[in-house]
């Protein structure tokens, strides 16, 4: 018994077509474009959640009447997206002067002209919790929306 069987190419060549398209950076709706926006959003989401975990100073805690504090909570943002080999991450920012001390902890100062450790004020962690709570999700959301991504591009 003799037969014919075989392959197809017009679709793996459409297909071929889809892949070098997807890879072009300059294309909006690229996969370096796709990268970059899921990362974004993901920084986004670890601001969400950093933001009302950060500390509000307020006259009780400053010793200072009237104070109204707020600083530290509204200067989160995005900083940078860096593309380095094959990995992108974005930075997350706060220039206030003293957020590094709030989220890690510092030592108190005492005594004359303060220069005696007096103790230690425990970090909050609020950036820390946050990016780990987002990082433990990212597999999940990526699932999703590389699925999402894959559909519109006929994948």
């Amino acid at each position: 018994m003799a037969g014919k069987w075989g392959v197809d190419t017009r679709e793996w060549k459409k297909m071929q077509e889809k892949l070098e398209r997807l890879s072009q950076d300059s294309n909006d709706d690229s996969l370096a474009y796709f990268l970059r926006n899921f990362i974004v959003e993901m920084a986004e989401r670890v601001i969400a959640k950093t933001k009302p975990r950060t500390p509000v100073g307020t006259p009780e805690s400053t010793g200072i009447p009237n104070y109204v504090g707020g600083t530290l909570r509204r200067n989160w943002q995005l900083g940078k997206i860096l593309v380095e080999g094959k990995k992108i991450s974005v930075e997350i920012l706060n220039p206030t002067e003293y957020a590094t001390e709030v989220e890690y902890g510092h030592r108190i100062m005492g005594g004359a002209g303060h220069s005696v450790e007096v103790g230690w004020k425990d970090g909050r962690f609020m950036l820390t919790i946050s990016v780990n709570e987002i990082r433990n999700q990212m597999p999940a959301r990526f699932a999703v929306e590389w699925s999402n991504f894959c559909k519109r591009w006929g994948l």
